[in-house]
């Protein structure tokens, strides 16, 4: 019996139908991926699911008295709160179990012999209760699943409020991971996660008992743990029972299939209309038309094939440096008295790129913020050439939710015309109505693909890149991938994709 049962689902974003008659379910313990591009609707529809949202139509029935857990990169929770307690709010129902274990226990050195009787089989009823869910192996579950995740250098003592939001997302993960639902609803659980640990992720995902539905665009790790693939692709989900490599090949035969089922019912439908319009006035042959316009009413039409959205990035350069691009000395680098990274010399040469890689929180966000300005040196020092211009892509950046992709771009132009920022955005894959919607409405692929357009208006002789190809698919990473490659000046790249940099830079600054 599934666990979860969607049928003849629609639901529209604004003035755009996302889904038109989706059907989807869940089996107990299937491994469920769920593809798709940027923009086609995966985040809206694991909201459905997880009842964040409400359909326009049609049904979401979950399995009476099925758990399901769900990790959004947006998830809000209290703050105030340090990652310890967070997380071991999972086993506070195990404690209180034992406590009250503990309280018949006691009770039995001042009791009568009937009351003895009593409490001791209370207390072995809670013990047996405490040994089938695991409680006594929770120290060694919970120290597993935060060395697994890189959680345990964070400090577990420190506040929630106080970690980025990259940090807050692991601290998330894990809590998840180990309240253990029947079902795990994940929105791209790799972004801020570095290979060590995405590797991590990917064995527990594949050991898991139960089900869960991912979506990613790290196809390395979707490799790794699909098992069923459902592709959202022309407003509708289609299943695919096999693991996520076979799927890879089926998807462009069906994709051509189709094509051709969609060609074929336009030729249909531009014939029937041409033979109504001909026939519907003549007195012999209305009846026949009439019975043709009715069929043409009842048919279920065809999505026009949805094509990937190319982006044609070009970032502008501005002009030759010297040898020595940029130089550190002695640099010490951290947050006010922290020290994340000591001692750092290095010499950036001229036109050289360079991939910064390392675990997460070694300090290499910390590096760029640093030689970026926005973080003072703690000892040490950095040295820009004197003609460098620098085109910064940061891994996180706050602005208004309401603000169009016209509007963000304007903001740092206010002389363009929409004209003009509507042709910049359309080479970064945002067209049409895309331009002129809040950011807030926007996919985080979408919204990562404005952040770059933005980029190809500025001349530089250097590119800073920190984690640019979260959110971004497959595609879209080729095509960036392709703009950086071209780019005739020097570049710093901190990515957690080896896939993405392979073959891209000249140097890889490893830090243990």
């Amino acid at each position: 019996m599934a666990l979860l049962e969607v049928e003849n689902l629609r639901f529209k974003y604004t003035d755009t139908d996302l889904f038109n008659d989706v059907h989807f379910r869940i089996l107990p313990k299937e491994h469920i991926v769920l593809v798709g591009e940027n923009g086609s609707g995966k985040s809206t529809f694991l909201n459905l699911i997880a009842k964040n949202l409400i359909p326009d139509s049609g049904k979401i029935s979950w399995l009476n008295q099925t758990r399901y857990g769900y990790l959004d990169q947006h998830l809000k929770v209290k703050t105030d709160i340090s990652v310890y307690d967070y997380i071991t709010e999972v086993f506070r129902p195990l404690l209180e179990k034992e406590q009250k274990m503990n309280a018949y226990y006691e009770k039995l050195s001042d009791c009568s012999e009937q009351e003895m009787e009593k409490y001791l089989t209370y207390a072995q009823s809670i013990q047996e209760e405490l040994e089938d869910s695991g409680f006594y192996a929770m120290n060694s579950t919970l120290n597993n699943m935060l060395n697994g995740l890189g959680i345990q250098h964070i400090g577990l003592d420190t506040h929630l409020k106080n970690l980025s939001g990259g940090q807050r997302a692991k601290v998330y993960l894990a809590k998840l991971l180990l309240e253990q639902p029947d079902v795990i609803l994940m929105d791209e659980p790799t972004n801020f996660l570095d290979s060590q640990h995405i590797e991590w992720l990917a064995k527990y995902l594949v050991d898991f008992p139960k089900a869960f539905v991912v979506i990613s665009h790290d196809e390395s790790f979707l490799r790794k743990i699909g098992m069923v693939v459902y592709h959202l692709q022309n407003k509708t989900l289609v299943r695919y029972n096999m693991p996520y490599e076979l799927f890879l090949k089926e998807k462009d035969i069906r994709s051509e299939q189709y094509k051709k089922a969609y060609e074929n019912q336009q030729k249909y439908i531009k014939k029937t209309e041409e033979f109504i319009a001909k026939n519907i006035v003549r007195a012999t042959t209305t009846k026949q038309a009439q019975s043709r316009r009715k069929a043409l009413e009842k048919l279920n039409k065809l999505e026009k094939p949805k094509s990937h959205e190319p982006m044609h990035l070009h970032f502008p350069f501005s002009k030759e440096l010297g040898a020595e691009v940029l130089r550190l000395r002695d640099l010490t680098v951290g947050y006010g008295d922290k020290v994340v990274l000591s001692h750092l010399d290095f010499l950036l040469k001229h036109n050289q790129k360079i991939v910064i890689l390392g675990k997460n929180g070694i300090g290499k966000s910390t590096i760029i913020k640093t030689i970026m300005g926005i973080l003072p040196p703690i000892s040490g020092e950095y040295i820009w050439n004197p003609s460098s211009t620098l085109n910064y892509f940061a891994q996180e950046e706050e602005y208004d939710a309401y603000i169009t992709p016209i509007g963000y771009l304007r903001y740092f132009y206010h002389l363009k015309t929409d004209g003009e920022l509507r042709s910049i955005l359309a080479n970064a894959g945002i067209k049409g109505d895309l331009a002129t919607k809040p950011m807030r409405e926007l996919s985080g692929g979408q919204q990562t693909k404005v952040r770059l357009a933005l980029m190809t208006m500025k001349k530089s002789n250097i590119l800073i890149f920190d984690e640019p190809t979260n959110h971004l698919d497959v595609a879209s990473k080729a095509e960036l991938w392709t703009a950086i490659d071209q780019f005739q000046g020097s570049v710093i790249l901190v990515t957690h994709e080896d896939d993405f940099y392979e073959g891209l830079v000249d140097m890889e600054l490893r830090f243990e």
